[in-house]
């Protein structure tokens, strides 16, 4: 091997890296863990619990995961006040326990195995992801935040299972806008307030999937500026594949119902915990901001960075070059590089193909592969 002077490859190495971004997204996730069950199913049955947080630099965004795995649930992961819940910024918005539902013909996806749950990219933006096995589809929901955002963004997917045919899609939200007023023995007055019109609590509010792009759910007597409650919460609505739906206002838990096409395949939204802003703040910032935040989600490729910017061609036909002008050193680097380009190969097709668990599988791989890819391009300019 040949010898190189010692500034050689410092030198080599700050010519190829990449400029520092200008902000960045922190995804932490805790890992699976068990414990046996009290509250959330039969009293000893293992319950499987994890968290991710998702810190854009600005308000971090907390998630909480719960399923019994007992064999006698079958597919099904029971949790008595629900599988996926959204503890930070405030447990009482989009509910702790349990905020979301994706029912498929009737049934819950989220109650359903878990066939992938894991972080999918951090950096210049954060996501996450979760697959379900429900029995008439492969359900997907990913979560997204970028830089310095104080909202969530997140892209619900379903795929109808070989001989299943999808009738009816529903998505279900639960939030305790700002306080938990009858657990705390406290009467509020809950609202909600689309583009369009405002309900007061009891009443039922028919979503005009047309004109209301946001749904804000607050209270006035549990209002920060009155000293009282943790802030409003807000729902951000694409209005593709969305075809009606209700809100239902009651004193204590808000009930969000949203009626999606089965042949649209995937549903966008967008959550807001206003937690320590007062009810005036955020109502202000949703009429100046929720048009130009709408149209982030509706424009937002979902797909991890690294799948949306490989060009696999081009990629291969580069390593081939690199290999070439490294030389010696490079041949040594050869079999794993042919092992990573079998392997990207075999999950770009099935990513093509929108399989989610092979897109996260191909940005790993890119992840992982950081190491051998620098040292071979370091070695094919000190051979150059």
């Amino acid at each position: 091997m040949r010898s190189y002077p010692p500034w050689a490859g410092v030198a080599a190495l700050l010519a190829v890296l990449p400029a520092a971004g200008e902000g960045s997204v922190d995804v932490r996730d805790t890992g699976p863990s068990r414990h046996p069950a009290t509250w959330e199913c039969t009293a000893g049955h293992p319950v499987e619990v994890r968290d991710f947080t998702i810190d854009p630099g600005g308000v971090a965004y907390g998630f909480h995961y719960s399923g019994c795995q007992d064999p006698s649930h079958g597919e099904e992961r029971p949790s008595a006040e629900g599988n996926f819940g959204m503890p930070r910024p405030a447990r009482c918005n989009f509910y702790a326990g349990g905020f979301i539902g994706i029912v498929i013909n009737g049934k819950d996806a989220v109650r359903h195995r878990v066939v992938d749950m894991q972080v999918i990219e951090t950096g210049p933006r954060g996501s996450l992801q979760l697959v379900f096995a429900h029995p008439d589809a492969t359900v997907g929901l990913r979560l997204a935040m970028l830089p310095g955002g104080n909202h969530l963004l997140a892209l619900i997917n379903w795929t109808p299972r070989e001989g299943a045919t999808i009738d009816t899609v529903q998505v279900k939200l639960t939030c305790y806008p700002s306080y938990f007023t009858t657990f705390n023995k406290r009467e509020g007055d809950r609202h909600c307030r689309t583009p369009r019109t405002d309900e007061p609590q009891g009443k039922s509010l028919a979503i005009e999937p047309a004109q209301d792009a946001w749904l804000y759910y607050y209270d006035t007597v549990f209002d920060v500026a009155k000293g009282e409650g943790e802030g409003p919460c807000a729902t951000l609505l694409a209005s593709e594949g969305l075809t009606g739906g209700s809100v239902y206002l009651g004193g204590y838990g808000v009930s969000t119902t949203l009626n999606y096409n089965p042949a649209a395949g995937q549903a966008r939204l967008g959550f807001y915990d206003f937690a320590g802003r007062t009810n005036a703040d955020a109502q202000a910032y949703l009429e100046a901001s929720g048009a130009a935040d709408l149209a982030e989600l509706q424009a937002l490729d979902f797909r991890p960075e690294a799948v949306r910017t490989l060009d696999l061609a081009k990629f291969r036909a580069e390593t081939e070059r690199y290999l070439a002008e490294a030389k010696d050193d490079g041949q040594a680097l050869r079999p794993k590089l042919d092992a990573l380009l079998r392997q990207l190969t075999e999950q770009s097709a099935k990513a093509t193909a929108g399989d989610w668990q092979a897109e996260a599988a191909l940005s790993k791989l890119l992840r992982d592969s950081d190491d051998l890819l620098w040292k071979l391009r370091i070695f094919a300019m000190l051979n150059g």
